[in-house]
């Protein structure tokens, strides 16, 4: 409903201009439209961090179990000094 008198409300034709032209279009889809292509980026930027973050976890953790595999394999190492 609220979506529904928002249409209502911004029904007016707008021009758009860029630099290679312009164009004619109603105010209430030039404003969704840009709501959306805004949400999307969002959406973009914050998967981009999540992978890149999920990269760095498996790297962080590959490293942890060679390291504890090294630690183990010299924990079983029999110690030979000469006291």
């Amino acid at each position: 409903m609220v979506s529904a008198l928002f249409f209502a409300q911004n029904d007016s034709v707008v021009e758009i201009k860029y630099f290679a032209g312009s164009f004619q279009w109603q105010m209430n889809w030039v404003l969704v439209s840009i709501l959306v292509l805004g949400f999307l980026l969002g959406v973009l930027s914050t998967l981009t961090s999540l992978i890149s973050t999920k990269v760095k976890l498996a790297n962080a953790n590959r490293k942890l179990a060679l390291n504890e595999k090294e630690i183990n394999n010299l924990r079983a190492l029999p110690i030979k000094d000469n006291y």
